[in-house]
């Protein structure tokens, strides 16, 4: 018998204290854990949302940025070490939760988590922030006058769930400009940000304080009204349809960041599939495509193969087929519900329909099941997939058939896993920008997207803050005042 486990997947301060909760359970291979979720009104939340901005007015904004990078960089730390108890919960659970493969979230949420150590963190402040030190008080500014950075009070971040661990990116962003932060986990992973804070707590619990996770169904307006009323500022991730709804519901004067619905691709030059090259650009596109089952907005739906290399584009995704099936054996697809599965019957009948007709297009996929497909096309095009590690593979002549197909695409882009050679480098990702990608990156890293990225092709923390200026005029005149002035 398996022994049972209770773990609450919500966080909020000390202070608070919550009376009615719902479970569910989830049944393991040694471990039954029965995951507590609270029942809370819109009264109920807008005292949660009090507390974390008492808490926050109390001690965060008191910090430096530099101890708050110090205490953040404790918390990963503590991930950093295979044998660290929370880490071995993420790394048991999520999958059970999810249904990605144990092996594929292991090393994932490894890899992610080690994106925020301290040198991590001061590069992405840097990067948006000549003088981080202005999140703490006046700076110079080199055109005179001085300047500081106020982040909101508290921020209100609705996250999804189909990638794990990206909430907790939005949770250190708040930490950064010193905000209080109330994140609504989807019920789909809940898990992670709820782990993550409990390692800041290990830290320094009045930093954790600052800090309220909780889950509840999308949608719940008697929830939604009071969170964005009461916070300062609104960040939202999910589909376009939970963004607009969503975007309507805040006043102009609140600040609103939204991460919708993009696609990305992937181009591969002739030059990445000379004979002793061509392998291993096979093997990193099969990963692209397959880590958390393209549920990311960075997984490449599309692929284009240039010809001219010493394997056809045809071949190409033939040849992506079988590496797709060994990655299947090794780490195998979440199990799909009926809608995910027939979505992908759908798109493959269409096209094994159209390959007897026309030799333009052939389909390559597993056989049992829809565990993996391959979508040839020899005629240049875009198109967007079903996921769950379905790709279309376009046959390319030129640089400018492939620009021609994503342009009316061009709201909806993101990444761009490129393999070309270096000669060509520049002046294509200056095509994709215009084009609107907003990441250029190797292929077999499209799903290891750095801190400090431009996502959607915009700033972070610099999209978060308000400045306020002192001019350069007073700052000189105010010396007249001084007693000692002559």
């Amino acid at each position: 018998m398996n022994n049972i486990k209770e773990l609450n997947v919500f966080s909020v301060p000390d202070s608070i204290e919550l009376n009615q909760f719902r479970s569910k359970t989830v049944i393991g291979k040694d471990m039954t854990f029965v995951l507590k979720f609270p029942v809370i009104t819109g009264e109920e939340l807008k005292g949660i949302i009090q507390q974390v901005q008492w808490n926050r007015d109390q001690y965060l904004s008191t910090l430096s940025i530099t101890d708050i990078v110090e205490k953040i960089d404790l918390a990963v730390q503590k991930w950093l070490h295979p044998d660290y108890p929370l880490r071995k919960l993420a790394e048991n659970l999520i999958p059970m939760i999810t249904g990605y493969d144990e092996e594929m979230v292991r090393l994932q949420l490894k890899r992610y988590i080690r994106t925020f150590r301290k040198k991590e963190l001061l590069r992405f402040l840097d990067e948006e922030l000549d003088q981080p030190a202005m999140l703490d008080e006046f700076r110079p500014r080199k055109s005179g006058g001085m300047s500081k950075a106020f982040g909101p009070s508290t921020i209100f971040h609705v996250f999804s769930g189909n990638v794990p661990g990206v909430q907790v990116w939005s949770i250190i962003m708040g930490l950064l400009v010193k905000s209080g932060n109330i994140g609504k986990t989807s019920m789909a992973e809940p898990l992670f940000p709820v782990l993550f804070t409990e390692s800041l707590a290990e830290v320094d619990k009045k930093l954790a304080e600052a800090i309220a996770i909780l889950p509840w169904k999308g949608g719940t307006i008697e929830l939604e009204e009071p969170a964005i009323e009461h916070c300062e500022a609104v960040i939202v991730y999910g589909s376009n349809e939970t963004v607009e709804k969503l975007r309507r519901k805040v006043p102009p004067h609140k600040r609103f960041l939204s991460y919708g619905h993009k696609i990305s691709f992937a181009y591969i030059g002739k030059e990445a599939l000379t004979p002793d090259l061509y392998y291993d650009t096979i093997k990193k596109m099969a990963e692209d495509v397959s880590i958390y089952d393209q549920q990311s907005c960075l997984s490449p739906q599309t692929i284009y193969v240039e010809e001219g290399g010493s394997i056809s584009s045809k071949q190409f995704a033939q040849m992506l087929g079988a590496e797709l099936e060994r990655y299947h054996k090794k780490r195998p697809r979440a199990k799909l519900n009926d809608e995910e599965s027939m979505a992908i019957q759908r798109v493959r009948s269409r096209y094994q329909l159209e390959s007897v007709q026309h030799e333009n297009v052939a389909v390559f996929s597993s056989h049992a099941d829809t565990s993996w497909t391959v979508i040839f096309h020899k005629e240049t095009g875009f198109e967007g997939s079903p996921l769950n590690r379905f790709v279309h593979v376009y046959s390319v002549e030129s640089v400018e058939s492939v620009l021609s197909a994503i342009k009316p695409y061009q709201p909806y882009l993101q990444s761009c896993g490129l393999a070309v050679s270096p000669i060509r480098l520049v002046s294509l990702a200056n095509q994709l920008g215009t084009y609107g990608v907003n990441r250029i990156c190797s292929i077999g890293e499209m799903n290891q997207a750095k801190p400090g990225w431009h996502h959607d092709g915009r700033f972070n923390l610099l999209d978060l803050v308000r400045m306020t200026d002192i001019e350069r005029n007073l700052e000189q005149n105010v010396e007249r005042y001084d007693t000692d002035f002559e």
